[in-house]
């Protein structure tokens, strides 16, 4: 049995910690549960109740679930909703800090068996019909990372890339596309059917197995490539201010990660900045041409589904990506809500089996905030005030008519208002955009592995259905199986 591809068995060692970006800030001072409660809880400041928040137009609704895939890949905090304060470089990170697909690869054929099935076990197993993540009989889900079957437009995302890299393997052994690097792959050994009951030599078996590595590996590394260069190419410039993220890109991360301190997950990025993704979510989505759901309802488990919880897909469920992404010149797909402090009011009541690993019982009504979870998350790890990290990076910063608020003000807040007010909540302002973009910049900087360590100036060799190589294409080659060379640059 062949191992794993190109990188997993080194990503999955390379377990960090959390940090903080500005470790000399002070924290911003605690504002007690009765302000978070004022500002988050259902009914409050955050709660967008007539759900006039408007759509934001330049983004599909799509990128929203890639923005939490994306979280996942690089950040995975197993510990509870902490009751005292707590240090962020004591919380482990049970991800490698760097863009390489380990929630979907894991470690590979070796660390995840039930994955990739045989003859070969070059390709991923997929549910029955194709229209679902693997399964145990219980439903349970086949994942290195349960998380992304929080939601069902997660999960279908995941399975999206799974059903990405099958297209690709099949591509590179039809000799169809090149390798990341332009190479073809080579051809396959003599006897490349043989198996243990033929009793073949020792070494046709270690040829046979090279050869599976190798073909494992370039596929590997052609779909994270792609989806890095996405990652920088698409999805930054939508949701950062494009100054902002020029300036980073020309002059690369100086913030993040420091030079003498292994590439660590900041506290500002994952309890602060990105958690801005919160506000964009919709209360309810269009899966297919017959079916919209909500986000949740709170019912009894079992039944039929009614929500986009997570669990197991049913054919009429599965999510046509043209409305959620730009695959069809003759269709416009929903979209994200523009950046505001509102989140949609789903969010802010959620049913106990809407939050992994609750029971019945579990949840306060003011807990079934999300955003009373993220504000009181941010006050336990001793985020530094939004007012402070402005002045560090050298903006001027909002005031307290500005921001609504009176004081030091929690870093989440200030990004959404400063969203809001420098951009019409189109996109993160000057603070949430450098954050974001030094921390997504840094991490993939940081990366031996990535495409912009390896070949900064390397650009898809898949063929893009426009200009530009996106997710529109990720989606559309998992939907269609089939995938194109690039032309030469």
């Amino acid at each position: 049995m062949h191992s794993s591809g190109w990188d997993t068995a080194l990503s999955r060692t390379a377990f960090g910690s959390y940090g903080r970006m500005f470790p000399d800030l002070p924290a911003c001072p605690h504002r007690g549960i009765h302000d978070i409660i004022e500002l988050g809880a259902l009914g409050g400041r955050m709660d967008d109740t007539d759900n006039s928040v408007g759509d934001n137009t330049r983004i599909p609704a799509g990128f929203s679930a890639l923005g939490q895939f994306i979280t996942h890949d690089v950040s995975f905090d197993a510990s509870p909703m902490p009751l005292g304060s707590v240090v962020p470089d004591t919380i482990t990170n049970r991800a490698s800090p760097r863009f390489d697909l380990d929630n979907v690869y894991g470690g590979g054929v070796g660390g995840h068996t039930m994955l990739y099935p045989l003859p070969d076990r070059l390709r991923f197993a997929l549910g029955d019909g194709g229209h679902d993540m693997p399964r145990m009989p219980d439903s349970t889900v086949i994942s290195p990372d349960p998380r992304d079957d929080n939601n069902l437009p997660l999960s279908q995302l995941h399975l999206a890339f799974m059903r990405f890299h099958n297209a690709v393997i099949d591509a590179l052994l039809d000799k169809t596309i090149t390798t990341a690097t332009g190479g073809a792959l080579d051809d396959p050994p003599e006897d490349a059917n043989t198996t243990l009951l033929d009793n073949p030599s020792l070494g046709r078996l270690v040829e046979k197995d090279n050869y599976l590595n190798h073909a494992f590996a370039q596929a590997q590394r052609l779909v994270t490539w792609h989806y890095q260069w996405m990652i920088v190419n698409e999805y930054l410039p939508l949701i950062c201010d494009p100054v902002v993220l020029t300036h980073v890109l020309e002059t690369g991360p100086t913030l993040f990660p420091r030079p003498d301190a292994p590439p660590f997950i900041p506290v500002e990025f994952t309890g602060g900045a990105f958690r801005y993704a919160h506000a964009v979510l919709r209360n309810e989505y269009r899966l297919n041409d017959h079916t919209v759901l909500p986000m949740f309802v709170d019912t009894p488990e079992g039944g039929p589904r009614v929500d986009l919880r997570g669990g197991t897909v049913a054919p009429e469920h599965a999510i046509d990506w043209s409305y959620f992404f730009h695959t069809r010149d003759d269709r416009e797909p929903q979209y994200e809500r523009l950046i505001t402090t509102r989140f949609p009011t789903a969010l802010l009541d959620l049913p106990v089996r809407g939050v992994p690993g609750l029971r019945a019982g579990a949840l306060s009504q003011e807990m079934s905030s999300l955003a009373v979870r993220d504000l009181c998350r941010s006050e336990m790890q001793g985020i530094p005030s939004g007012q402070d990290v402005a002045t560090a990076l050298g903006y001027e910063p909002l005031t307290d008519t500005e921001l609504g608020t009176t004081g030091p003000v929690y870093l989440l807040w200030y990004v959404l208002r400063e969203a809001e007010l420098h951009a019409g909540g189109q996109h993160l302002g000057p603070v949430g955009s450098r954050i974001v973009a030094e921390t997504i910049l840094g991490l993939l900087d940081a990366d031996p592995w990535s495409y912009r360590s390896t070949r900064r100036h390397w650009t898809p060799t898949i063929a893009a259905r426009g200009n530009k190589f996106g997710m529109a294409d990720i989606v559309t080659i998992a939907d269609t199986g089939t995938v194109h060379q690039a032309n030469p640059r």
